[in-house]
């Protein structure tokens, strides 16, 4: 399996959001941007031709942000830990993120950390800034609370047999039995975890999703099957899973036909792709060559 990749789903404001987080993160660069095409356009409604995702890293850490449209919002239950090894650090990335935008908790001390905050952004995303003796990182971190209330240990259990190379690092509970912080590897990657009874009164989104690019088929089928919950509708390979994580399960194939130098051919397999649930690479591949029934 291919790196893990966080996706935010924007409405109009990718190219806005990227330039915040690469002028705000140390080791950060745009990598590639990609535009709406005729069949994109279609379905989505978007001007053909105008922008349709950007490909970046920040700290280190490959994300991907696209212009979706109003349909997702993102709320709190999706966040990203930053771990920071020095307090001027968390200050300063305090500073540019919390600039119009709303901090949840003040910057201070606090029994987990000396020197930490929790910002959303002017775009709405969530960060939990810190000071820590751990590598300087960012860490995609869910909260469950709401309908996902105790769903917590359960869920890390059930990605950590689900994705390869995964494992628990350490799991602290509280005295009602809830977790209180949990920590964990996915594909070697990693993630974090907390749970709140209070009522907060959101849950988690599909405004962040996350990539996994499968490699082989048998790998494919099998996370596909893991994590897929028909119930909730999935459409070209997004999903959401039944503790509420929304994934992005893909065939490392898809890539290949989607980025052919030939246009023409690309173009056909994205008109074939967007009808799909799960996507069928042999169905794409009729379609590269232009045997499309």
């Amino acid at each position: 399996m291919k790196p893990i990749v966080p996706y935010l789903w924007f409405d109009h404001q990718a190219e806005a959001a990227v330039d915040l987080y690469t002028h705000t993160f140390l080791h950060s660069h745009v990598v590639s941007n990609s535009l709406y095409t005729a069949s994109g356009a279609e379905v989505s409604g978007r001007p053909e031709g105008s922008l349709l995702s950007i490909d970046f890293v920040i700290a280190g850490q490959p994300m991907v942000a696209l212009n979706g449209g109003p349909t997702y919002s993102f709320t709190p239950a999706n966040s990203f830990y930053v771990h920071c090894a020095f307090p001027e650090e968390v200050d300063r990335i305090y500073e540019k993120l919390s600039a119009g935008g709303e901090v949840l908790m003040e910057l201070g001390a606090y029994p987990f950390s000396s020197r930490f905050t929790w910002v959303k952004d002017p775009f709405g995303v969530n960060w939990q800034i810190m000071q820590s003796d751990q590598p300087a990182q960012i860490v995609p971190g869910f909260l469950f609370t709401g309908p996902h209330i105790g769903q917590a240990e359960a869920a890390i259990q059930h990605y950590i047999a689900t994705i390869p190379h995964s494992k628990l690092r350490v799991m602290e509970k509280s005295p009602d039995g809830f977790v209180q912080y949990a920590s964990f590897t996915l594909n070697g990657q990693t993630f974090a975890a907390t749970e709140s009874n209070f009522d907060h009164g959101f849950d988690f989104s599909p405004a962040i999703s996350y990539l996994l690019n499968c490699e082989t088929e048998e790998e494919f089928e099998s996370v596909w099957s893991a994590l897929a919950d028909e119930t909730t509708d999935p459409q070209c390979g997004w999903v959401t899973d039944r503790f509420g994580i929304t994934w992005q399960i893909v065939p490392e194939a898809l890539f290949t036909l989607v980025n052919s130098d030939d246009k023409i051919r690309s173009e056909r397999v994205l008109k074939a792709l967007y009808p799909m649930k799960k996507i069928n690479v042999a169905v794409l591949k009729q379609a590269f060559r232009g045997n499309v029934l």
